[in-house]
């Protein structure tokens, strides 16, 4: 082999030497570019992971610890970031019994606040655990709260110091299986004895219904807004009193009209009730309360107190109702006003419970539809109140009204 052989074959072997060379360095640079672009991928995903909640959720105290700090930034950045500027809460009704439910209409301002939560408490320590507010905002009073008169007050979570407080009187539950009856009064309001008979009423938690004249109630419309503030029902007895089976057309719709509107005016609710004067009805009658929305109601026990004008005697006359029974007195006479304070609780005591006349045909499954007419409920068994109509229909004629005015 010559000489000038062996620098070529050194030659050969050199740029093979380098060729391999560059053969694992290119190796090496796409094994390093693979991993640099795994861990690129992994962090990407774990990002995405938190950014979006994305895969499986993960079991363990880590994980709850986890969002329940998520929960607590949540609340934190919502309590210092839009606070309300305006809190207001009211209910249909002051007056509510145990178990009933009763919607709260809770308006907050601005729209936009970001925590809108209330902390709720309650004037009487005593029932701190005796109301629960669902989270439709639906307010219920529960056992233990009755015969009570409290303060609810709602305050902001937000720290805008924001707070709302509501006035409630809680009355007894109604158990449709125990004794009831419905004490009603007529002719009313008289100040000087309607409030008194009121004062007895409010005193017991008892509920009773007064049949209102309109006149009356034109002249007084407080203490007809004092009678339905205290939770009792307030029907119609017409305006002046007048005997509807003897009116015909415009007479017969004014008399009844404005005996409504007089009662919406003073508690800016219209009545459903009517007690015809003299518990006289007929199909007219019944036709043109219909058209108001009005169930006429008449009584099934009379106390006669108009005529008998005495105070034990009224008493006695009350003591003897039994369950369903519909009961007729007088707000306006000084006379009843000593029967109502005794009779009262003594039919309490006795294990009666006194409720509106809408209460109690509402406990026993009966309806008081516009244009019927009832006197009772049936403890045992409900039945048509309504009979055919004449023109002395009801329980009442001329012959009721005495020559000294008194009347039913």
């Amino acid at each position: 082999m010559s000489g000038k052989d062996k620098p070529r074959k050194n030659s050969h072997r050199e740029s093979g030497r380098k060729k391999k060379q560059k053969s694992g360095s290119g190796i090496s640079q796409y094994i390093i570019g693979g991993v640099i672009v795994a861990i690129l991928v992994l962090g990407l995903f774990t990002m995405g992971k938190k950014m979006f909640g994305g895969g499986s959720k993960k079991a363990g105290s880590d994980a709850l610890v986890t969002e329940a700090d998520a929960r607590q930034t949540t609340e934190q950045k919502a309590d210092n970031s839009v606070p309300m500027t305006k809190l207001e809460i009211t209910v249909p009704t002051m007056n509510v019994r145990v178990g009933e439910q009763i919607p709260l209409d809770i308006k907050t301002e601005p729209a936009n606040a970001t925590n809108t939560s209330l902390t709720w408490t309650i004037s009487d320590d005593s029932l701190a655990d005796r109301f629960a507010i669902s989270d439709s905002d639906m307010l219920t009073m529960l056992d233990g709260a009755e015969k009570h008169t409290v303060t609810l007050k709602a305050e902001a979570t937000d720290g805008s110091g924001l707070s709302a407080s509501l006035d409630l009187r809680v009355y007894p539950k109604i158990d449709p299986s125990k004794p009831m009856v419905a004490i009603t009064f007529d002719d009313g309001p008289n100040p000087e004895t309607t409030n008194v008979m009121l004062d007895a009423i409010e005193e017991n938690y008892a509920k009773c219904t007064f049949f209102v004249l309109g006149q009356n109630a034109k002249y007084y419309p407080e203490v007809v807004k004092r009678e339905y503030e205290l939770g009792q029902q307030v029907g119609t007895h017409t305006y002046s009193h007048q005997q509807l089976t003897k009116l015909q057309g415009t007479a017969l719709t004014q008399e009844i009209e404005k005996g409504v509107k007089s009662v919406e005016d003073a508690t800016g609710a219209a009545p459903v009730l009517m007690r015809p004067p003299y518990g006289a009805y007929n199909d007219t009658v019944r036709a043109e309360a219909k058209k108001y929305g009005l169930c006429c109601v008449n009584w099934s026990l009379d106390t006669e107190d108009w005529r008998t004008k005495n105070a034990d005697a009224t008493y006695q006359m009350v003591m003897k109702a039994v369950d369903g029974d519909v009961v007729l007195l007088h707000d306006i006479h000084q006379y009843n006003v000593d029967a109502v304070k005794r009779f009262i609780p003594d039919l309490m005591e006795q294990g009666y419970q006194l409720v509106t006349v809408s209460e109690l045909y509402a406990a026993r499954g009966e309806t008081l539809d516009p244009g019927t007419i009832h006197f009772r409920t049936d403890p045992t068994e409900a039945k048509e109140e309504t009979g055919p109509a004449t023109e002395s229909g009801g329980a009442g004629t001329d012959s009721t009204v005495e020559a000294d005015g008194a009347s039913r």
